[in-house]
């Protein structure tokens, strides 16, 4: 039988309290990781806290200070005569800082507890049971966040890991952020930060899910990286369809019609893409109608299993009502779901991109141009968004009809909100900037055409 480990350690707390009396160097050490909160008892966690500030002002803290600061304690207690009884009874100050250890590893056991309790409470409240196990997940997660780590560094401290990424990004180990592997658009945004919420906002058919998905590609094929999409308008197989044209740069309409198959240059491509996007860590959750709830329970399990670099969401405005739902209006809903992804974004510590519509209103105005007043349903997302893109394409204008689209980095908390032009294939499912797509013409137009090509079987 497996014995109990208490919940509660006193002479632990009395030997790191005796021990930080009598040699109070210690409190650098013990301090760095310690905290009030993790005493049991509020005399000792209040002792504690007098001590560190008397050690701070350079004040011995014995108990005639402590007891000039504070004479009583909350318990009713003397403090000169408990914190007396306390020196009294830890003569060494040899093992303070493994009494410090035992006291913090108990304070997470009691945390462990509360959880528990909270989670079998949890269970017996009626309401939405995804809302419930999202809170859940929450908890565990919010307790496994907590680790040995100090609350205070010094400055010298903090700056050696500024250093050390500053050489890495020089020598081109580490970037700042995620990219697009669009030049024009990544020298505006500078890289999607870790924490970072990103919308991409556009109306219909101006190419936001192809910048989203184009993005986890990249990431995740070109990189070697992890993304998740969450596409709850467009099927698993119409994705990978967009994925095949867009990396292998076969129109679409070859790979619906199967005319792909007859064309040599177009296996070649397939397969070479196919070779590629066969060990890349894509995954797509393509069910429809889910809540905000289940979207933060499908991400944290998929992170646990495998820490994930980038989520994609394709769109806020298709993310389901909560069952049981506070929420006044639609409105409300959606800021309340900007802020959580937000939330959601920091505690994973990886970008998350939500693609969003822009009101209808726009097409009506004289000027159509886009703002970001004009996301649709809720002007909370302004706010909690860290980087706000909206993809405009004129098609009354001969350059839209073209496929030139403006994408207007309306918000960018890290860098300076700025324009740029990309090239919409859509044929192709992809962005190429402008120059890009002169390149590819002038290659297309030199380029023999290929009299074999390997067979796809085994690639697929």
């Amino acid at each position: 039988m497996t014995a109990e480990r208490p919940l509660i350690a006193m002479e632990a707390e009395h030997g790191v309290l005796g021990a930080l009396m009598h040699e109070p160097e210690q409190c650098e050490e013990i301090g760095a990781f310690l905290s009030p909160a993790d005493f049991s008892c509020e005399d000792h966690a209040l002792l504690y806290s007098m001590i560190l500030a008397c050690h701070s002002k350079k004040m011995r803290p014995d108990s005639i200070t402590l007891s000039e600061i504070r004479p009583e304690l909350p318990s009713g207690e003397l403090t000169i005569v408990y914190a007396s009884e306390i020196m009294r009874d830890v003569p060494s100050t040899a093992n303070g800082s493994h009494y410090a250890r035992i006291v913090l590893e108990r304070s997470r056991a009691r945390r462990l507890y509360e959880v528990g309790q909270q989670l079998m409470e949890l269970a017996q409240q009626r309401g939405s049971i995804s809302e419930q196990v999202a809170r859940a997940q929450q908890l565990t997660m919010d307790l496994v966040a907590h680790e040995e780590r100090p609350d205070v560094v010094t400055l010298r401290e903090a700056l050696a890991p500024v250093f050390d990424e500053m050489e890495q990004r020089w020598t081109g180990e580490q970037a700042v952020g995620l990219d697009f592997n669009l030049p024009d658009l990544d020298k505006v945004v500078q890289g999607l930060r870790p924490g970072n919420l990103a919308i991409i906002a556009g109306r219909p058919g101006t190419g936001k899910t192809v910048l989203g998905v184009g993005l986890a590609d990249h990431i995740a094929v070109r990189k070697g990286g992890s993304a998740l999409i969450f596409s709850l308008e467009m099927g698993q197989a119409e994705l990978a369809k967009r994925s095949l044209a867009s990396m292998a740069g076969v129109a679409q309409g070859l790979i619906d019609s199967g005319a792909a198959l007859n064309d040599d240059d177009a296996i070649t491509r397939m397969t070479a893409a196919v070779a590629k996007m066969n060990d890349a860590d894509v995954r797509i959750c393509d069910k429809g109608a889910l809540t905000f709830s289940r979207i933060c329970s499908i991400a944290r399990f998929q992170h646990r299993a495998k820490p994930l670099d980038l989520i994609v969401i394709d769109y806020l405005g298709l993310i389901a009502t909560e069952q049981n739902s506070k929420h006044q209006n639609r409105n409300q809903e959606l800021g309340a779901i900007s802020r959580g992804l937000k939330a959601l974004a920091k505690e994973l510590g990886i970008p998350i991109v939500a693609l969003a519509q822009l009101n209808r209103s726009i097409e009506s105005r004289s000027d159509a141009k886009p703002k970001m007043s004009d996301l649709r349903d809720s002007g909370e997302i302004e706010q909690d968004a860290d980087v706000i893109i909206i993809a405009h394409r004129d098609m009354n204008s001969e350059r839209g009809q073209n496929g030139i689209t403006e994408i207007d980095v309306v918000k960018c908390r890290h860098a300076r909100p700025d324009f740029c032009l990309l090239q919409f294939q859509g044929e192709f499912a992809r962005f190429v900037s402008c120059a890009q797509q002169r390149e590819e013409q002038q290659e297309t137009a030199s380029r023999p055409a290929r009299k074999s090509a390997r067979s796809m079987t085994e690639a697929f």
